[in-house]
């Protein structure tokens, strides 16, 4: 099954030609998060914690601009994907759709703590649990939406 997105869009994908150009710029975008969350990790080490937060920061804003911008406008157009719940490619977008948005909320409640706290390291070492475990979502998330990609545009 082969669901069209973003209906009337010329289809010349970067990837794949049955790709709309924004799945694969949505795709794109998630790995230079990808990168920026590798980079901000090595901050980390080198004890850049400031240089880290910001990064991190950046991170999530890059990833919240992808969701509004692509991904719910993509699943709003998607139609009738979801008439049946329990095929495959429906689980997969709606756990794909649910664990982004856990992300997206861990993402920004972070930003938020980290930026009402002066004492940035500390509120950043208090925190520390909640990042790794929104870093390793985020990276679930992330093969889940590659996957999801495949789904909707190589398979079928």
């Amino acid at each position: 099954m082969r669901v069209q997105f973003w209906e009337g869009e010329q289809r010349l994908g970067l990837f794949n030609v049955h790709a709309p150009f924004l799945a694969d710029l949505s795709l794109l975008l998630q790995v230079a998060i990808l990168l920026v969350l590798l980079a901000s990790l090595r901050l980390k080490f080198r004890r850049s914690y400031l240089k880290h937060g910001i990064s991190m920061g950046l991170a999530v804003v890059l990833h919240t601009v992808s969701i509004f911008a692509v991904m719910v406008p993509s699943l709003l157009a998607s139609g009738g994907l979801f008439g049946d719940l329990l095929n495959r490619l429906a689980l997969v977008v709606l756990s794909h759709a649910a664990l982004g948005s856990l992300v997206e909320v861990l993402g920004l409640y972070l930003l938020i703590v980290l930026a009402l706290n002066r004492g940035f390291s500390k509120a950043c070492f208090k925190n520390k649990m909640i990042m790794r475990v929104t870093l390793v979502l985020w990276v679930v998330e992330l093969i889940v939406g590659v996957y999801v990609y495949f789904l909707l545009y190589t398979f079928g």
